[in-house]
């Protein structure tokens, strides 16, 4: 319990080869790009990380690659979540038994729970591990809201239950888990969608685990660090690049595969594969390029320099 979460934790991509294994080189330089740019942490397997295509082994040998290659430069979130309560807790006792620095946790999805379902499936993981557990809010994908009374039950009963990635354009959900401080002091609250970042910072949230942040992370940093430092002029010109940058999530279904290919032109210089049943697109490309200009992001291309990027591209 070490570790007190906060700041700007990119949801990193996973990345392919072209046998639809992982590209270690590409995912390590990606690892690599991020921490240069100031990331407080890293989640690996989270939404964006694809972790409801890949089976456990592969989940188990991704985080464990990669928090072997992280190697503590700072904190790694690893996603554990399942709609199986077994398997949700071997994957979680498996990322303790890594590294990891904690462990991100859906509620399990397909059926609906109650409130005291819900909370006996998070009391167990949490029982399971001493270390961190984040509940991971997201109904659009799950169709279930957590509330937040039992969010707040969770944070006061189980200490090492340490906060909450709360994915709902709901400001005033935020607000309520937020609230949860006055009872748990190091309760960390995490917005998820880039355009509340701010006014969750100003309401008191721990920071976000936002999309932008895995191919733009100096923006929410920036917006991050100028507003604990009462720079609020830099605060507010970061949040109006930021607040641009949300178009993005409209140019592709799944919303990730535009986040990758961002990372493919504005990081790693080239592509990588995508898992089936997502296939390549040659008009995505073009929509993400013609995206990043009118945006005016080609100079941060610029900052991908200072990492040398192997020579092999594709």
């Amino acid at each position: 319990m070490a570790c007190k979460w906060k700041g700007i934790i990119p949801p990193v991509v996973t990345l392919f080869d072209e046998k639809r294994g992982f590209d270690w080189e590409a995912n390590d330089f990606l690892a690599d790009y991020l921490i240069q740019q100031g990331v407080h942490g890293l989640l690996y397997m989270g939404s964006t990380g694809e972790f409801s295509s890949l089976t456990s082994e592969e989940r188990k040998v991704f985080a464990e690659r990669m928090v072997r290659y992280v190697d503590g430069r700072v904190p790694v979130l690893i996603g554990t979540g399942s709609t199986s309560l077994k398997e949700t807790i071997y994957l979680s006792q498996h990322a303790e038994s890594i590294g990891a620095s904690g462990v991100l946790v859906v509620n399990p999805f397909y059926w609906k729970y109650t409130d005291r379902q819900l909370y006996d499936y998070y009391t167990s993981v949490a029982k399971s591990i001493r270390i961190p557990l984040l509940i991971y809010n997201i109904p659009l994908l799950t169709g279930q809201d957590l509330s937040p009374d039992l969010v707040l039950r969770l944070a006061v009963e189980h200490e090492n239950i340490a906060g909450i990635k709360d994915t709902t354009e709901k400001l005033g959900h935020i607000r309520q888990l937020i609230r949860i401080k006055e009872q748990r002091e190091d309760f960390a609250v995490f917005a998820a969608f880039d355009d509340l970042l701010l006014p969750s910072l100003q309401m008191g949230a721990a920071g976000a685990i936002n999309g932008t942040a895995v191919f733009l992370p100096e923006l929410s940093v920036q917006l991050f660090e100028s507003f604990h430092a009462q720079q609020y002029e830099e605060t507010l010109k970061a949040n109006e690049s930021i607040l641009k940058l949300m178009a993005i999530y409209e140019l592709s279904q799944p919303l990730y595969i535009a986040i990758k290919e961002a990372v493919h032109q504005l990081i790693l210089g080239r592509h990588t594969a995508l898992r089936p049943p997502v296939k390549e697109c040659d008009e995505l490309e073009d929509r993400i390029r013609i995206f990043l200009n009118k945006n005016n992001i080609q100079s941060y291309r610029e900052a991908r320099n200072r990492l040398v990027f192997p020579k092999n591209r594709k």
